[in-house]
Order: structure tokens, then C-alpha cells, then sequence
């Protein structure tokens, strides 16, 4: 077997995966929102310090999500919001990477630029969102 053959296999089962993998954390969300009856989860960074961590607001922005009200999602975690967006494209990519030839250079690597970048943004966000400002402007 070639290496491109099995990264090509590689590159279809994730396409595969991904979907199945995100429908069983929306029924699993919604399952323990409705059956179990905790509606969110509390995040013990903020417990404890009492500030807002990067993904605060994951939880009712994925609610929102799941009842198809995108600007209610913005309003609690806009980072995550961007995130998934990110994510869909990436995504689309691998889609396209595998009825497009060739398919490597649709397929995105993230070297350790990309990464320091993702990092800045994590951190900057986290700072920013604890600013009075921000919290005028989204709470």
C-alpha cells in the first residue's frame, strides 16, 4: 500500500468521524441539559478567581448553537463561536481534499507560527474579556 493511499484513507475516515462525533456531543449536551436537569455547568476557574476563563460561556453558546439562535452563541463566548467557524472551514477543506487531486495542499498544517499565533489569541482574549469595557459592551 502507498502512503498517499493510507494517508487518502486516513483523511476519509476523520471526514467520517468528525460529523458522528459532534452529533454524539450535541445529544449527549442535550441529554444531560434535559434528563439530568443541569441546564449549565459551572466553571471553577471563575469559582475560584472569579474571572472569566476562555471558554466561559461555551456551554449556553453550544445551547444556543444546538436551537439555531447564532447571535445569542456570539453574545456568550464570541472566541468560540470563531473557533467553530475555524473548524468548519477546516472541514470543508478535508472535504474537498478528497474529490480534488491532489489532495495534499488542501489539507492545512499547523506549524509552530500558527500555533504561537492561536496562543497569543487565547491569551489575549482571556485578558480582554475581563476588562470593564468588554463586559459593558456584551453583559
Amino acid at each position: 500500500m502507498l502512503s498517499s493511499d493510507r494517508n487518502y484513507r486516513s483523511a476519509f475516515v476523520l471526514a467520517v468521524a468528525v460529523p458522528l462525533i459532534c452529533a454524539a456531543a450535541a445529544a449527549l449536551v442535550l441529554w444531560i441539559k434535559n434528563t439530568i436537569g443541569l441546564s449549565y455547568f459551572k466553571c471553577s476557574i471563575k469559582t475560584v478567581t472569579g474571572f472569566n476563563c476562555v471558554s466561559c460561556g461555551a456551554t449556553h453558546a453550544t445551547l444556543a448553537l444546538l436551537r439555531g439562535d447564532i447571535a445569542t452563541a456570539f453574545y456568550y463566548n464570541p472566541l468560540y463561536i470563531v473557533c467553530i467557524c475555524w473548524l468548519i472551514y477546516l472541514y470543508s477543506r478535508l472535504i474537498v481534499s478528497l474529490f480534488i487531486r491532489p489532495y495534499h495542499r488542501y489539507v492545512v498544517r499547523l506549524d509552530w507560527k500558527g500555533a504561537i499565533i492561536i496562543a497569543v489569541i487565547i491569551f489575549a482574549f482571556t485578558i480582554i474579556r475581563n476588562f470593564p469595557f468588554y463586559q459593558a459592551i456584551f453583559y
